[in-house]
């Protein structure tokens, strides 16, 4: 969890499709997420839920990070979820696998350089 005790004090903007705005002082920055379903029968997904209004200046700071991984035979999964006042703020579902069990390369990541985020959620 190293990585994401740096968004501790960080205020989520808003969460979309393919990012994370989180605002810092009076700088937002954007937390990329990307997904690759490697070759052949790979696949990777993520679904990401703001549970507070986007872009209000009113929603609470990130006080916690918690992660939850899980592996099964054939995918690996995480679930990150932003806590602010002991409440989820946001969360990141993803997941990467094949259908045969095989290892063919999918990922689901989440990197801001200028944070000197890079971390991968989940992978196969």
């Amino acid at each position: 969890m190293c990585m994401f005790e740096k968004l501790i004090g960080a205020q989520i903007v808003n969460v979309g499709d393919e990012c994370i705005e989180v605002k810092i002082g009076a700088e937002v920055f954007k937390l990329e997420i990307t997904s690759d379903d490697g070759d052949c029968c790979g696949f990777a997904d993520f679904t990401t839920k703001l549970l507070y209004l986007p872009n209000d200046l009113r929603n609470p700071v990130i006080t916690n990070v918690t992660r939850e991984d899980s592996e099964s035979y054939d995918d690996d999964s995480s679930v990150i979820t932003f806590f602010g006042e002991s409440k989820p703020l946001a969360t990141i579902e993803s997941n990467a696998g094949s259908g045969s069990g095989w290892g063919y390369g999918a990922f689901v990541s989440l990197r801001c350089n200028a944070l000197d985020i890079d971390e991968t959620l989940a992978s196969w």
